[in-house]
């Protein structure tokens, strides 16, 4: 009797335990803030993720970071086209780069169809066979042949475009006093920042971003509230080069400059 007692306290007693100890081990409420961004754009009818892109979060407003906002808009930076083609870079070079959005050639692997037949890169050929003489190998002479191309067409473009960046970043910390976030876009427009301290900010991706022949600037107010990943995950922040009245943003879309053809 008094163990069939014992069994039927403890049957009612054992839920209530499980709850308490259930309620103990639950994940504290969210004390930081993070964002999934997802960039889009839409040229014509049709409309695209924006993979491979780069943005920046900026503590505080839009209107209180509007000196900064007015200096990025007047910030020009030369198109990868135009840069390529003053420095007499082969077309195929272009295509390399535009196809690949890439801002210099280290962004990818470049791949041995590159190197001979119809999708050949010159500058790519060239160095390769520089390199060949050297390594004696031809799979050493693909992986190392940037080392034979000049600077100005390796990487010139992209430490030009970070320049301007690493100005007019040092100025957004110099005025909030706060470190800039960056994140890059995933080949389907997404990305995600994390650890965020609640509050107000600027996304923007600073340098206008090429997207077909036109260059599109984005600077949009984001308050950030403290919550968790999954949360996070169902509620993205979109922009768009599309106005929506529930994103508060500021658009710069203009058409990429007509470049210089090299004197031949």
């Amino acid at each position: 009797m008094v163990a069939r007692s014992i069994l039927v306290s403890f049957f009612f007693l054992f839920p209530f335990s499980f709850f308490l100890e259930t309620a103990n081990t639950q994940t504290p409420p969210a004390s930081r803030g993070v964002i999934r961004l997802k960039v889009k754009y839409k040229i014509g009818d049709v409309t695209k993720e924006l993979p491979r892109k780069r943005f920046f979060l900026i503590k505080g407003s839009l209107a209180d970071n509007k000196t900064l906002i007015e200096k990025i808009r007047q910030s020009g930076v030369m198109s990868r086209e135009c840069y390529y083609r003053d420095r007499g870079a082969s077309e195929a070079l272009i295509k390399w780069l535009k196809e690949n959005e890439c801002d210099s050639i280290y962004c990818r692997e470049i791949e041995a169809k590159y190197l001979s037949g119809s999708d050949a890169v010159p500058e790519f050929e060239g160095a390769y066979n520089q390199g060949l003489r050297d390594l004696k190998t031809p799979e050493l002479a693909r992986r190392w042949l940037t080392v034979n191309l000049p600077a100005e067409i390796s990487e010139g473009f992209y430490k030009q475009k970070q320049a301007v960046l690493d100005a007019l970043i040092k100025q957004a910390e110099e005025t909030t006093r706060t470190r800039v976030m960056s994140v890059m876009t995933d080949r389907k427009g997404t990305a995600y920042l994390t650890d965020i301290e609640p509050g107000t900010y600027t996304i923007t991706n600073i340098v206008g971003s090429e997207i077909g022949k036109t260059s599109i600037l984005w600077a949009c107010e984001k308050e950030v509230k403290a919550v968790d990943l999954a949360i996070a995950m169902r509620r993205p922040f979109t922009l768009s080069n599309e106005s929506d009245p529930k994103v508060k943003c500021e658009i710069v879309e203009r058409p990429l400059p007509v470049c210089n053809q090299p004197v031949k």
